[in-house]
C-alpha cells in the first residue's frame, strides 16, 4: 500500500519543521540548556506540527546520542519512538479515549520507571476533548510529577482546556506555515517524489492548504493521481475551483439586494462542487480582504497582482461600516455551521440576511444620476455592469438611545455617553481581556489597547470606535464580555462606551485595529 505524502515526509528533526523556527529554537535551546520543563501544551489549526513536535521532544529527550538539540534518528529508541514499538512513549487520542477512567489507568502508570527510555513521556492528542472529570483526575499529577515523567499535549482549541492545565504547562503557539513555505516544500516533495508540478499549481494548493502543510501535501497526492502533470488546471478542477470571480459576483448580487441571483450563484456553486462551509470561509475572506484594502490600501499577500487591482476596484463599492456588518453577519454563520444539521441552509440564510442590507441596482443607478462620473485606473467590468453606488449606510441605532446607559430587554449595549465622567478604573480589566481573547480573538484583538472605568453602577470601556461598533453589531461579543465581568469579579454590571469629554477627535487608532483584527483572523498584511 502506498504511503501517504504527509507521512512520508513527516519531519524526524527539529530542523525539518516548516514554518515554526521561533519554537523549534526555544525547545532545541532547553535541550541543550537542561533546563527541560515536565509538561507542554502545543496549540494551533490543524496540520501546523504539533503532534510532530511532540513526536520529536520525546525522542530528544530520550536520544543517547543528542547533538545540538536534535535527535539523531538512527539509534533505536530513535527508531522505536518513530514506529511506535517504544512502550515508554504513549501517544493518546483524547477524543475516542477521554473518559476519567483512560486518564487514570494513565496515572496508575506515572510512579513505574521506564524500562528502555530516560523519560516516560505521554502525548496527548487534541486534549481540549477530555471530561471535567479527566481534567481533575489530571491536574494533580502535573502539578507535582515524578521527575522520570513528561507530558506533551496538543489541541486545535486550547480555549477549552482549563485554566488550572494551562497553568503548569510551557505553551507554545503554532501559528500557520506561511504559503510561500507551504509552495516551496510541495516543489521539493514533488521532485523528490518525480512528480510534475508547475509553480503555479503549487501556489495554488499553498493557499487552499490555509496554513496547514498536511492539508497542502493531501492534496498534492491527490492531484498527482490524475495524471503525470500537476498544474493549475488540475487543481482547479480537483477542487471545484476556476478563479476567484465567483465571489466577486456573489458579492455583487448581495448588494444588489438581488436575492434571486444570490439563490442562483450558491446552487451553482453547489452543483461545481464547492462545499458551504469553505464557500463561508471564502466569502470571510473575501470581505475581509476588502475592508484591508478599503481602510489602507494594503497589500494581500494571498493574492495575485491582478487580483489586488481588482481588490482596490472593488472596495470603493463599499463603506467600511458595510464591510464590518458583512463580517460579522458571516462570522456568526461560521460559528453556527459547524453544529448546524443543514450546512447550505446556514449559509444561504447569512446570504439572504447580508442581501436584506443591500441596495437594488435600479435605485442606485438613479442616485447615480445625480452624481458625477468616478474615474478608476483598474481595468474590471463588475458583474452585473454597475455604475458607482454610494456607501450603503447601517442602520443608525443610536439617534433614539436614552441620554444615560443602560440595557434593552435585547440585552445589547446602549452606546450613548454617560453625562459624568467615571473617574475610576475598572479593577482586573486586563484579566477580563484575557478571558475574551481566549474565546473570541476578534473581539480580544480590536480591545487589546482599551481600558476601562466604573462610575459605580456600569463598566464603561474606552475603545476605538470600531471596536465598540463590533461590540455593538455583534451579540455574542456583548455577552462574552459580560461573562468574563462576571468570571473575574463575580458580579454582573451593565456595560457601555466611554470616551474623554474633553475632546471630540475620533481615535486615529481605527487603521491599527483593523490591521490587528486581520492578523488575529491569519491574515498576514504588508503596507505599500
Amino acid at each position: 500500500m502506498k504511503l501517504a505524502l504527509y507521512r512520508k515526509y513527516r519531519p524526524t528533526r527539529f530542523e525539518d519543521v516548516v514554518g515554526q523556527d521561533n519554537i523549534t529554537s526555544a525547545l532545541k535551546n532547553q535541550l541543550i540548556a537542561g533546563k527541560l520543563g515536565h509538561a507542554y501544551i502545543f496549540t494551533g489549526v490543524r496540520g501546523t506540527g504539533k503532534t510532530t513536535l511532540a513526536k520529536i521532544l520525546a525522542k530528544a529527550v530520550n536520544c543517547p546520542n543528542i547533538a545540538d538539540g536534535e535527535p539523531c534518528c538512527n539509534c533505536d529508541i530513535c527508531r522505536g519512538i518513530d514506529n511506535g514499538s517504544i512502550l515508554d512513549v504513549t501517544e493518546i487520542d483524547a477524543a475516542s479515549n477521554n473518559r476519567v477512567d483512560d486518564v487514570r489507568d494513565i496515572l496508575e502508570e506515572v510512579s513505574y520507571m521506564p524500562a528502555i527510555c530516560k523519560m516516560r513521556v505521554y502525548i496527548i492528542d487534541e486534549v481540549h476533548m477530555l471530561s471535567n472529570a479527566a481534567f481533575n483526575a489530571l491536574l494533580k499529577t502535573l502539578e507535582e510529577p515524578p521527575q522520570h515523567v513528561l507530558f506533551i499535549m496538543a489541541t486545535t482549541e486550547i480555549q477549552k482546556v482549563p485554566a488550572t492545565i494551562l497553568s503548569r504547562c510551557q505553551r507554545f503557539d503554532l501559528k500557520r506555515i506561511p504559503e510561500e513555505l507551504i509552495a516551496e516544500r510541495l516543489m521539493k516533495i514533488a521532485q523528490l517524489e518525480d512528480i510534475e508540478l508547475t509553480e503555479g499549481a503549487a501556489t495554488l494548493i499553498a493557499r487552499l492548504a490555509d496554513g496547514a502543510l498536511r492539508d497542502g501535501l493531501s492534496l498534492l497526492d491527490t492531484s498527482a493521481s490524475l495524471g503525470d502533470t500537476v498544474d493549475e488546471a488540475v487543481v482547479q478542477r480537483l477542487t471545484g475551483l476556476t478563479d476567484k470571480s465567483y465571489l466577486f459576483q456573489l458579492g455583487n448580487a448581495v448588494r444588489n439586494a438581488d436575492t434571486v441571483e444570490c439563490m442562483n450563484s450558491l446552487q451553482q456553486l453547489y452543483e461545481n462542487g464547492i462545499e458551504s462551509g469553505r464557500l463561508l470561509n471564502e466569502l470571510i475572506r473575501h470581505y475581509r480582504n476588502l475592508l484591508m484594502v478599503r481602510v489602507g490600501k494594503v497589500t494581500l499577500k494571498d493574492c495575485s497582482n491582478e487580483m489586488q487591482k481588482r481588490y482596490e476596484f472593488e472596495s470603493g463599492q463599499y463603506s467600511e461600516k458595510e464591510l464590518l456588518y458583512n463580517l460579522n453577519v458571516l462570522s456568526d454563520a461560521a460559528d453556527k455551521i459547524s453544529r448546524s444539521l443543514d450546512r447550505e441552509i446556514t449559509l444561504e440564510l447569512a446570504v439572504l440576511k447580508l442581501a436584506e442590507k443591500g441596495q437594488p441596482l435600479s435605485a442606485r443607478a438613479k442616485e447615480e444620476k445625480e452624481q458625477p462620473p468616478v474615474k478608476s485606473s483598474a481595468q474590471f467590468t463588475r458583474e452585473p455592469v454597475a455604475v458607482k453606488p454610494q456607501p450603503t449606510e447601517m442602520p443608525q441605532e443610536e439617534e433614539e438611545i436614552p441620554a444615560e446607559i443602560k440595557e434593552d430587554d435585547s440585552d445589547q449595549m446602549m452606546f450613548s455617553l454617560p453625562e459624568e465622567q467615571p473617574t475610576d478604573s475598572f479593577e482586573r480589566w486586563e484579566d477580563i481581556l484575557e478571558i475574551v481573547k481566549q474565546r473570541n480573538r476578534t473581539l480580544g484583538s480590536l480591545l487589546s489597547k482599551s481600558n476601562a472605568h466604573f462610575d459605580g453602577t456600569h463598566v464603561l470601556i474606552e475603545g476605538s470606535d470600531i471596536a465598540m461598533a463590533f461590540i455593538r453589531d455583534n451579540k455574542d461579543s456583548n455577552q462574552i464580555l459580560k461573562d468574563a465581568i462576571f468570571e473575574t469579579t463575580g458580579k454582573r454590571y451593565p456595560i457601555g462606551p466611554w470616551k474623554k469629554k474633553e475632546t471630540n477627535v475620533e481615535s486615529n487608532n481605527d487603521m491599527q485595529n483593523l490591521i490587528e483584527l486581520a492578523q488575529a483572523n491569519g491574515i498576514e498584511i504588508e503596507r505599500k
